[in-house]
């Protein structure tokens, strides 16, 4: 049975009934006999009890949760963190456009993400993940990415015993905010040259080069 089939029953038995139709025609209950409700769904779901309609119990859990959610105050962040996260919002959105069909890229710069971190971490893990969030959308490769290659960077200098490979580590952890995104996939092609006999030091350089050191 439809919700306008349910709305035309219970107006047929008397029932005072208001409700909104949607733009795309489904219809969202706001009130019954006075007994206002404070969304569409909560009041859809009162419409078909009062007609014994069943909905499927996952259906009616998935409303139900709806509702909860809808319900609830939103999370208020602190001036500070707000007119950081707001402020770089901006940028992200005018930066970070996903070519069509490719996914968002990973670390996704999301409100939920601040607020998740304001209520785990604290105040000043939520601010360091607006900055890195500031640094990805203006092409800075994110802080534990370049860490990933840093490691991999010290690793093989340690194993093959190259001072320039060392230092290069230590190098790029001094610059580790000033690496590009871009710059890090070219980079382990270099590195993987190592696997295949090239010589540390001439890797190291041409890493170097790559990496703007």
């Amino acid at each position: 049975m439809t919700m306008r089939q349910i709305v035309s029953k219970l107006e047929s038995q008397g029932h005072k009934v208001t409700y909104y139709v949607r733009k795309d025609g489904g219809i969202l209950i706001k009130s019954i006999d006075g007994e206002r409700f404070t969304t569409g769904a909560s009041g859809n779901i009162r419409a078909r009890q009062l007609l014994g309609v069943d909905i499927s119990q996952a259906r009616s859990h998935q409303l139900e949760y709806a509702t909860r959610q809808r319900g609830r105050p939103r999370f208020k962040l602190e001036d500070e963190i707000e007119k950081e996260y707001q402020r770089v919002k901006k940028i992200w959105r005018r930066k970070i456009k996903p070519k069509k069909g490719e996914p968002h890229p990973a670390g996704y710069f999301g409100r939920g993400r601040i607020e998740y971190a304001v209520k785990k971490f604290g105040k000043e893990e939520a601010l360091r993940r607006i900055r890195e969030a500031e640094r990805y959308a203006l092409g800075i490769a994110y802080s534990k990415n370049v860490e990933y290659l840093i490691t991999m960077i010290r690793d093989a200098g340690l194993k093959l015993n190259s001072q320039e490979l060392i230092q290069l580590a230590n190098d790029v952890q001094e610059n580790i905010y000033n690496i590009k995104d871009e710059w890090i996939k070219p980079a382990y092609d270099e590195l993987y040259k190592l696997n295949t006999g090239a010589s540390p030091k001439d890797v190291a350089s041409r890493t170097r080069r790559i990496l703007r050191l």
